[in-house]
């Protein structure tokens, strides 16, 4: 009997993360596990989102167009060459369904994001890894792994899960090694929280290449994980690529209601970076204080090494989900020592690192 198959590369799909739900049924009190903003969105964005149900029988045919106007001009960018989804995940699919073929090669850092992968097998290419340095994108190591069949490299910058970040000059160093027909595409989820003084908005690189694509999200300062609202910025040939390979109607009525009202409300992702950084500062300190090693990260979230086999990351995970907190672990096999905590409030975090600390006794 003959049967409907995928093509080959959709059977090498594997989970990027492990859910925080492996307790059995414990009560969660503090979850900071997802790369969510404690903060929420902003209350112009809430009440927006809310009176824009009154019409969502209603196809939201221009939203859109209305958005990437929108971002243009908030952002001073080129409205050709903007493009809105339902989230950054959304628009580096496109982006790999566009450029790879079978066989293709998409390069990616090897303890970077991991979902990269699943992009290019996605399409049925390969994907290739290119080993780091310390958790951080090697420019190096991924040039040398560039071949004849190479269309994409793929570059989150703050990376995810390790938070590490490389400066504008490694990034355009990594950009003038690639030859003209691989695209670069950098995924800058969380460049709203970095403070790195070395680091560059890729939007600038967008403008001077013809083959550089910055993908921006709407679900870390601003809140509104819960709306799938993400953008891309890239050369307007590119853009128009991008938008061909989205589904009709790509942003909601009520996600364009909220997305236009979060980025009026400065005020509040100023706060909300005070804030994260703050945390994100002391809650590092305290961890290492009690000798877990802390990646440096630019992001909402930090990554911690549990290298004690008597203290390892499976127990402080156990340990915090006793006690009703949830943090993340990762699928991959190199993350097996780390987990992963998104910032959180100051009561959420004191309260983490008071676990742990006991843990660690």
């Amino acid at each position: 009997m003959t049967t409907v198959t995928p093509h080959p590369g959709v059977g090498r799909i594997r989970p990027y993360m492990i859910l925080a739900d492996d307790g059995g049924g414990t009560h969660v009190e503090i979850n900071i596990a997802s790369n969510e903003s404690a903060y929420g969105a902003s209350p112009a964005a809430i009440s927006a989102g809310i009176e824009a149900m009154q019409g969502i029988e209603r196809y939201s045919e221009s939203a859109e167009a209305a958005l990437a106007h929108a971002i243009a001009g908030h952002f001073g960018l080129d409205p050709d060459g903007v493009v809105c989804g339902f989230g950054s995940d959304d628009l580096l699919a496109r982006t790999a369904r566009a450029c790879l073929s079978p066989g293709d090669e998409l390069v990616h850092s090897a303890n970077g994001y991991q979902k990269f992968p699943n992009y290019a097998y996605a399409n049925n290419a390969n994907a290739v890894a290119a080993p780091d340095r310390d958790f951080t994108a090697d420019v190096d190591s991924i040039l040398n792994c560039i071949t004849g069949r190479t269309r994409v490299v793929m570059l989150a910058n703050p990376d995810n899960p390790t938070g590490s970040c490389l400066s504008g000059r490694e990034i355009r160093r990594l950009h003038a090694g690639l030859p003209g027909n691989v695209l670069l595409v950098l995924d800058s989820a969380y460049l709203e929280y970095v403070e790195a003084a070395d680091y560059e908005n890729p939007a600038g690189l967008v403008e001077e290449a013809h083959n550089v694509v910055m993908t921006r999200t709407f679900s870390k300062i601003y809140g509104l994980a819960g709306m799938r609202l993400g953008w891309a910025y890239a050369p307007a040939d590119i853009a128009d690529t991008l938008r061909r390979v989205g589904i009709t109607f790509p942003v909601s009525g009520p996600a364009l209601a909220s997305g236009l009202a979060a980025l009026q409300d400065t005020d509040h992702t100023a706060r909300v970076y005070a804030e994260t950084v703050r945390v994100r500062r002391w809650f590092s300190e305290a961890l290492a204080g009690n000798g877990v090693v802390v990646q440096p990260s630019q992001a909402n979230f930090v990554l911690a090494m549990f290298s004690d086999p008597d203290r390892s990351a499976r127990m402080a995970f156990d340990y915090l989900l006793e006690n009703g907190i949830a943090a993340r672990r990762l699928a991959t096999p190199n993350f097996s020592d780390c987990l992963r905590f998104t910032i959180g409030f100051d009561h959420e975090m004191s309260r983490t690192a008071d676990v742990l600390r006991d843990f660690l006794r």
